[in-house]
């Protein structure tokens, strides 16, 4: 029976009926978990088909869906959610509001270019499935969704379809009857899009997609199909077979040649790859590649040997066999090996020297060149914006960015500087938005255009390439060296993956050369800031920070760094000034109530208080629509208070809320955070579960960036199991050398903390540990003066473990000094515990009972804890007095 509105299907309440076919029905519905907008498609099993040709159906379809979920292009459809309620298989998917391309097959008013860009999304959609393993098996115009703000959108991913009746899926371009077929043995996909391997029923890859994309391509540009559709199915498929499509006329030369070349019959003689189709196609629609329209062909000239069949090892059919055509025909082939050859090297044109470029002038980012664009209200934002970059607040640019590409959706440099700043928080709507920008590259200035191949590797690659975008900001540097904003970015892509010592002295230079250019950019006294305090000058750092909201008094991120420097110092009265300050600065941010909360929690606020701050970030939080990040700060407010049994029900009611939609580092902390509560509540076999979940779930999750290696939670996960028992030590230590050898060699230091560091429990694993970390980490050098807290708790856990409290002490001492511990509140107080025992291990019983004194204040009402359990043993034992303040 069809789902009427307002009725529910486990957690989704239906809105409205979308469409309908052989294998079930799709609907427009509210997910009341996530509270999102889904498209539902459920399955319906017919009256005719058996159990077991049903069950392979849906378990086809589950399978491949579970597949194309973890795809995760911005061209693809997402899969949210694949399942069964009360025996019902469904799927939940993203819900994309437009029109199928179908409609704009055969529409003059569709500019060829429009036209082009569409095509070259859905090659890079193609292309980023392929690499996954995923082929599509029906790529058609039905498949492909126009999203109203131009994005392009491939539906129905590797989701099993069924022969549909009664219906005209081709329109006008072929008859309805000729529909889609699906089945076990049977045609899988659209016969008037079907390969030629595809129709005689041999195995396919991804070279039938092509081959689709190149009839989809053909229909587009020329509103008709290159096979013949008279006579019903069976001369279509002869045609496929058989037919050589006639040429496109009115596109440049070298379009033809790439969608010639897709359609070829045999599958080797067509592009190595849909990457590789992009990448030609990309040249035309970017401006770098001839386009000379094509003629109408004399009769004479219209074989089959065309520039896109360059690689055809084939011999020419018998009936054009005789010496002048094979003469023209080598000839052809000749020239189109050079085409294709040249085509390749002028796809990613080198920088120029730094000799051709323009002598240097000052240029401050608010001092480049408007873009053009016929909407007022958008330059007026994209002004905003540019100040906000200078003025250091990137979630006002951010803003600013987002309201004026909405505006004027042609505004490149507004999609660019979306794509550029907020890739910093979500991945995937930067890669769209980079990709907007891409399509629309020839509005940009040459600048502009250089500065977004640079940014490529960063925000396109997974995981992003950082030597590459290095390299590509040193040259950009190089040819634009009196660009502050230039040389900004080039400072902090050497740094993004942390520094050392001597790499802060080099960051200190950039940030200076960055300041002679323009000494009113804020986000360069921040970068003065952050090398200063690496290189342990904490005063001129303060002194940079300072200068910074001198010249912006709005630079919340600049007052940001100096809460947490204040954090670091243990100057927790002024981080509650600095935080107030923010308060009063970004009022509809929940981020500086969030600092305001831990800085009076530092100080032995009550519980009240602390909890009355949470309570304003929170709100806040959740206007914003940051509801995860609303229900994680309210999660480690109730830990840190002690509550950690309503904590840990919490951190489950979240996670079962969807934690899948958090960004992969987030996610691992949050999988994290719940096996740690469970640990400390003594709730073994509790983590187990939560460990075997998070290690299903990582199987499909994507990669984790350099920056945030350290969050990944894998070896924890795995100790945690080894810990109980359930998985025996030469397995645990075969899992954690699969998982280090999985670490690009680069970012091995950072590996050792998520390997050995943060799972160590026993003095055994904590010597292993300091072992390993002259192999995998030879310097001890703190990345970055906001990771120094945690790796100073870390280091000093290591030492006391492995029996040497003399060297744990400075370090659990430093890390205490800090007003919280910046990851998780367990830290926090595991570092104010250790602290006790190793002062109390070198005789100071005033300093342990202290240290003793400010656990037990809050946590000393946790009964379950283990950590509380010991601190009151120990302090028993001593003599403390646990009653009074922290």
């Amino acid at each position: 029976m069809r789902f009427s509105a307002g009725e529910t299907f486990d957690r989704y309440v239906i809105e409205a009926l979308l469409g309908e076919g052989g294998m079930g029905e799709v609907y427009r519905a509210a997910d009341t978990r996530l509270r999102r907008k889904v498209a539902l498609k459920v399955m319906r099993r017919s009256a005719s088909e058996g159990a077991e040709t049903w069950g392979r159906a849906v378990a086809r379809m589950q399978r491949e869906a579970r597949a194309a979920a973890g795809i995760g292009h911005s061209g693809i459809v997402a899969v949210y959610d694949v399942g069964e309620h009360e025996g019902t298989p469904f799927i939940a998917m993203e819900l994309v509001e437009g029109k199928p391309l179908r409609s704009v097959c055969g529409n003059a008013d569709v500019p060829l270019s429009t036209r082009l860009r569409i095509l070259l999304d859905v090659a890079r959609a193609l292309a980023a499935a392929h690499q996954k393993g995923l082929v599509h098996r029906d790529i058609k115009p039905e498949n492909v969704m126009l999203r109203g703000d131009g994005a392009v959108k491939v539906l129905d991913f590797g989701i099993a379809r069924q022969v549909r009746t009664g219906a005209d899926p081709m329109a006008s371009t072929v008859e309805g009857s000729i529909s889609t077929l699906t089945g076990e043995g049977a045609f899988v996909g659209t016969p008037a899009y079907m390969a030629p391997e595809q129709v005689r029923g041999e195995p396919i890859d991804a070279r039938a997609d092509q081959f689709a994309w190149g009839i989809l391509a053909y229909e587009l540009i020329s509103g008709r199909l290159p096979f013949r559709t008279e006579g019903g199915g069976m001369r279509l498929i002869a045609s496929i077979l058989s037919d050589t499509p006639a040429p496109l006329d009115g596109v440049p030369e070298v379009v033809e040649s790439i969608v010639l070349r897709a359609l070829e019959k045999a599958p080797e003689d067509r592009f190595g790859s849909m990457a590789e189709v992009a990448e030609q196609l990309a040249a035309v629609v970017t401006g770098e590649a001839q386009k000379t329209p094509t003629t109408r062909r004399k009769k004479a000239q219209s074989g089959s040997m065309r520039p896109g069949r360059a690689r055809s090892s084939r011999p020419p059919p018998p009936r054009r066999a005789g010496a002048k055509w094979a003469l023209g025909a080598v000839l052809l082939v000749l020239l189109a090996g050079g085409l294709w050859r040249g085509l390749r090297h002028r796809a990613a044109p080198p920088l120029p020297a730094a000799t051709e470029a323009a002598a240097p002038r000052p240029t401050a980012v608010t001092d480049l060149p408007l873009p053009h664009s016929d909407k007022p209200e958008a330059l007026l934002a994209y002004r905003e914006g540019m100040q906000a970059i200078r003025d250091a607040s990137w979630d006002t640019a951010r803003a600013a960015f987002d309201r004026a590409r909405k505006a004027d959706p042609s505004l490149a440099a507004a999609h660019m500087r979306s794509a550029l700043i907020g890739v910093l928080h979500d991945r995937a709507v930067s890669r769209e938005a980079y990709r907007k920008a891409v399509s629309l590259r020839v509005s940009l200035s040459e600048r502009d255009q250089a500065f977004l191949d640079a940014i490529e590797p960063f925000i396109q690659r997974d995981p992003p390439d950082r030597a590459t975008l290095v390299s590509r900001m040193k040259a950009l540097s190089t040819r634009y060296p009196g660009d502050a904003e230039i040389v900004f970015w080039q400072a902090w892509t050497d740094q993004m993956g942390g520094f050392e010592s001597d790499d802060a002295a080099a960051l200190l230079d950039m940030a200076e050369r960055c300041l002679a250019i323009d000494p009113k950019y804020a986000d360069c006294w921040q970068t003065k800031e952050m090398a200063l305090i690496t290189l342990g000058r904490t005063d001129e750092a303060l002194v940079a920070i300072d200068r910074c909201l001198e010249i912006s008094a709005g630079a919340v991120d600049c007052l940001r760094d100096r809460a947490l420097i204040q954090d670091a110092l243990g100057q927790c009265d002024a981080m509650e000034a600095t935080a107030r300050r923010w308060v009063a600065t970004d009022p509809g941010s929940g981020k500086p109530y969030a600092m305001l909360a831990r800085s009076l929690y530092a100080q032995g606020a009550s519980a009240a208080a602390v909890r009355g701050a949470i309570d304003q970030a929170s709100r806040r939080f959740r206007a914003n629509g940051l509801i995860f990040e609303a229900e994680r700060t309210e999660i480690l407010t109730m830990a840190a208070l002690g509550d950690l049994a309503a904590a840990y029900r919490r951190a489950d009611e979240a996670a079962a809320q969807g934690s899948e939609a958090l960004p992969p580092d987030e996610e691992m902390l949050f999988f994290l955070a719940r096996a740690q509560l469970r640990e400390e509540l003594g709730r073994i076999d509790e983590a187990v579960q939560i460990a075997d979940a998070f290690l299903a779930r990582h199987a499909v999750m994507p990669k984790l960036d350099h920056d945030n290696l350290w969050t990944d939670a894998t070896v924890y996960m795995l100790a945690v199991k080894r810990r109980a028992g359930r998985l025996s030590q030469d397995e645990f230590e075969k899992a954690r050398a699969d998982w280090i050898a999985s670490v690009q060699q680069g970012s091995r230091p950072l590996a050792w903390e998520a390997a050995y560091g943060v799972p160590a429990s026993t003095p055994e694993e904590a010597k292993e540990a300091l072992d390993a970390r002259a192999q995998l980490a030879p310097s001890i050098d703190l990345r970055h003066y906001r990771k120094a807290i945690a790796m100073r708790s870390l280091m000093g856990k290591l030492h006391l473990l492995a029996g040497d409290p003399t060297a744990a002490l400075p370090l659990l001492q430093a890390s205490a000094r800090a007003c919280v511990h910046p990851d998780f509140p367990l830290g926090h107080l595991h570092n104010k515990a250790r602290l006790g025992m190793a002062l109390e291990a070198t005789g100071d019983k005033a300093g342990a009972c202290g240290a003793y004194q400010s656990v037990l204040f809050r946590w000393g009402e946790a009964k379950a804890s283990v950590t509380a359990k010991e601190v009151t043993r120990r302090a028993k034992a001593l003599g403390c007095d646990v009653k009074g303040g922290s």
